[in-house]
């Protein structure tokens, strides 16, 4: 404020007025306040008309420059008036209310309005009335500038013509500014902002020249003294309302002031006139002794300061359609702080219901519109809501988007109807609706409804104060129906959360049955291949083999079996297995000494569109037909080790694998495949003579058994021999196949070289020779198995020892 010019200018005017009043007073009285007070006051009423350094400025340059123009005039008259009464200071005096005056008809043509489907008329914003009342100041600014400058040419001028000059440009420029106002009332009274500004300034300047006229009529002062101050007062009225930010708040303003003028005013000037009347000794009041001023004056105060405590009660029934709505529109913002939506949104509508005229006359009551689903909400007289299916035009959400915030009355669709024919079916619509005024109501992305209220019996249009309070409840029922949204979305969500935690629960539980089911078909399958291994363990070997593989099986880790020929390795791996903690997994059987397994190759050749060759077929790997060995081992739809992945992968003759397939198990088996090698070997000779990887070898360590031959299980041989002879005989007759003792004897007498491989065949073939249910010697000699004959040498009988021993050993076990 400091750096501009254009304060500095209306300093020094004010200065210098001042000055010219305390050199005309000699030095002394007031004009030092004015010197020293009145340049402050108005740099705060300077700083107080500029345009504000943030958000958005709705008022016109000319508007602020006006008032500024309004504020030094009125500081110029304030610094005539406090020195000596003198041509000089009255031309001054007058010059500063010539300015105020009309630099406040140049601010009233240029109030802007807040946009929307109004638009100003051009009349509104002619100079006209500034030019006019220029006319009346100038006459009663040039007889006393004159006749101070020049006494010797004005000498034949009448000394009352410069108070009548005064007085009636006072007047002239009062009248015209009435007038003027009164105009910009008639073309501007819907547009919102507009009406409220200029309603003020009417009543404003309305008062201040009624209060001039009383005071100078009960003889405050002369006119051509006071009537000045009220020009002054009237334009800084007229000036403050046309660039006040908030135009509500110029409302409020003028009810107070009206309501406090009202109520003050009869006694101020009762006891102005108690004052001037006293030195006669009569007050008005017939045998009134002059010692009742204090009386009078005390009473006036009194009374003032009653007024001030009613004024705000007062005020209240100035308010557009006594406070109804502006009361209605307040209680339905409480209303809707309620928690509970349903309720705030019931509540709401309910008090904006009591203040419209719902009820009487077939009144339709306010509506909540909402645009999805398109619903129309009201309450009855219980306050209870209900809703109805009803649409929204979207030309209604369209023009009231770019209405003042965001508010279309009918009115001024109405005055627009003729220019723009597409507001037509929308009046229409409200009108059939009764419907005076729509609220959009808007969320965080946009409109989601609008505030119906009806037109009733109102006449007058609505204010912007009604306008801003029906906004606050529109933005808090928007605020509602969000809640009451995003209640109901998380409500949805909730039960569509739990209808898929329900489902995913039973999805869960079918895929735990399916792996138990799973699992237990894997254990049956490994508990079947066991089974030869576990149906007759009754010697030592048998049962120390067994407790062995166990103990390895239980502790993880990979495991070798050491087979002799003829021993089923299979059962002695499904030992370890289902006695692991993968005992529900898979049990992958791999035979080494196949170039390809058969149903990996088969895999391998479907993920690649193409038919397996002969699988087991001799030649390398990578032969034509069947696949590389390594990469049917690499490949996740074909490979053993994805087949036992969280089971185990027994390998049978884990020796004859290729080399590179054997490196690749040593380094890239994962932890959840559990690894048994069937060898005839050690891993150590095995490595030694390069038939095994390092990798591989270093992988399987020392956890070695050695698979007990049928040689040393003696006790083992008859329950092996009906085991055997049991599943024949089902397979082939439907019933079990016995053996006498005769032929038993010759089982237990022979070595079986050949293990479980050998004797499975012999018994095989004597079962296919017998033609009844038991096999005897002659089955056993048909096929050419005998018992070998005691020796009679010495070495014989030695030799013949062990299978003594087993047949003792075999009679105890049965």
């Amino acid at each position: 404020m400091l750096r501009r010019r254009s304060f500095w200018i209306a300093a020094a005017a004010v200065a210098y007025t001042a000055f010219a009043a305390l050199r005309a007073s000699g030095g002394h009285g007031p004009a030092w306040l004015a010197l020293l007070g009145l340049p402050a006051l108005l740099a705060l009423g300077l700083r107080w008309v500029e345009r504000p350094p943030r958000g958005e400025d709705r008022i016109e340059p000319a508007a602020r420059s006006a008032a500024a123009v309004c504020l030094t005039g009125a500081a110029m008259l304030a610094a005539a008036r406090s020195g000596p009464t003198g041509l000089a200071l009255i031309a001054l005096g007058n010059l500063g209310a010539a300015a105020a005056s009309m630099a406040a008809l140049v601010g009233l043509a240029r109030i802007a309005g807040l946009g929307g489907l109004l638009e100003p008329p051009p009349s509104t914003r002619r100079l006209d009335a500034a030019a006019f009342a220029s006319l009346f100041w100038t006459v009663a600014v040039a007889l006393p500038a004159v006749s101070a400058a020049a006494p010797e040419r004005a000498a034949d001028l009448d000394p009352l013509l410069v108070h009548y000059a005064t007085s009636a440009a006072s007047l002239g420029s009062l009248t015209v500014m009435l007038v003027a106002i009164a105009r910009v009332r008639i073309a501007r009274r819907l547009e919102l902002g507009v009406a409220d500004r200029v309603e003020a300034a009417l009543l404003l300047s309305a008062t201040a020249l009624a209060v001039g006229l009383a005071a100078a009529f009960v003889g405050v002062a002369a006119p051509e003294s006071i009537l000045p101050v009220t020009s002054a007062v009237a334009a800084v009225c007229v000036a403050f309302c046309t660039v006040a930010a908030d135009a509500a708040q110029v409302s409020r303003a003028l009810r107070r002031t009206l309501a406090l003028a009202a109520l003050a005013t009869p006694p101020a000037l009762l006891a102005v006139y108690a004052v001037h009347e006293a030195p006669r000794g009569d007050l008005g009041l017939r045998g009134a002794p002059a010692s009742s001023v204090g009386v009078a004056v005390f009473g006036a105060c009194a009374l003032c300061a009653l007024a001030g405590l009613a004024a705000p009660a007062l005020s209240r029934r100035f308010a557009p359609e006594g406070a109804r709505w502006l009361g209605a529109f307040d209680a339905a913002t409480r209303a809707a702080m309620n928690p509970e939506p349903e309720a705030a949104l019931e509540a709401a509508l309910s008090a904006l219901r009591d203040a419209s005229d719902a009820g009487t006359a077939g009144q339709a009551p306010p509506a909540l519109y909402l645009l999805s689903p398109p619903e129309r909400v009201t309450v009855d007289r219980a306050g209870y809501a209900h809703t109805a299916p009803a649409e929204v035009p979207a030309r209604l959400i369209e023009l009231a988007q770019l209405e003042p915030e965001r508010v279309l009355r009918v009115e001024a669709a109405e005055a627009v109807e003729v220019r723009r024919p597409e507001v037509r079916p929308l009046l229409a619509w409200l009108a059939e609706r009764d419907i005076g005024v729509v609220a959009l109501v808007n969320d965080a992305e946009g409109p989601i409804g609008a505030l119906a209220i009806p037109r009733g019996r109102r006449a007058s249009p609505m204010t912007l104060e009604e306008v801003c309070g029906l906004r606050a409840v529109a933005d808090r029922l928007g605020a509602v129906i969000a809640v009451s949204a995003m209640l109901s979305g998380s409500r949805g969500r909730e039960v569509a959360a739990r209808r898929e935690a329900e489902e995913r629960a039973r999805e869960v539980s079918r895929l735990e049955r399916a792996v138990a089911q799973g699992a237990g078909r894997f254990r049956a399958i490994a508990a079947l291949l066991s089974r030869p291994a576990r149906a007759a363990a009754y010697s030592p070997a048998a049962r120390a083999a067994i407790e062995q593989l166990e103990r390895l099986g239980e502790a993880g880790g990979p495991v070798t079996l050491l087979t002799a020929p003829g021993i089923d390795a299979v059962a002695w791996g499904a030992v370890v297995h289902l006695s692991s903690a993968r005992a529900g997994g898979p049990l992958a059987i791999v035979d080494g000494a196949a170039p390809v397994p058969e149903g990996f190759a088969q895999a391998f050749a479907q993920a690649r569109g193409a038919s397996a060759g002969p699988a087991g077929g001799a030649g390398p790997s990578g032969a034509e037909g069947a696949p590389p060995a390594l990469a049917l081992w690499r490949d996740p739809d074909s490979s053993p080790i994805e087949a036992a992945k969280g089971g185990t992968l027994l390998i049978l003759d884990a020796q004859a694998l290729p080399a590179e397939v054997q490196s690749y198990l040593g380094a890239a088996l994962p932890d959840d495949v559990r690894l048994v090698v069937a060898v005839p070997q050690t891993v150590d000779a095995l490595v030694a003579t390069g038939q095994m990887s390092e990798r591989l070898g270093d992988r399987l360590g020392d956890r070695a058994v050695a698979l007990p031959s049928l040689s040393s299980r003696g006790e083992d041989l008859r329950a092996l021999a009906l085991d055997h002879l049991a599943r024949i005989g089902v397979r082939l007759r439907g019933r079990p196949f016995g053996l006498d003792l005769r032929a038993l004897q010759a089982v237990l007498d022979h070595p079986w070289p050949g293990n479980d491989a050998e004797m499975g065949a012999v018994l095989l073939r004597a079962a296919l020779m017998a033609k009844g249910d038991v096999i005897g010697e002659r089955e056993l000699a048909a096929i050419g198995f005998a018992p070998q004959p005691e020796p009679s040498s010495q070495g014989g009988a030695a030799r013949s020892e062990p299978r003594r021993a087993r047949r003792r050993r075999a009679e105890k076990a049965g």
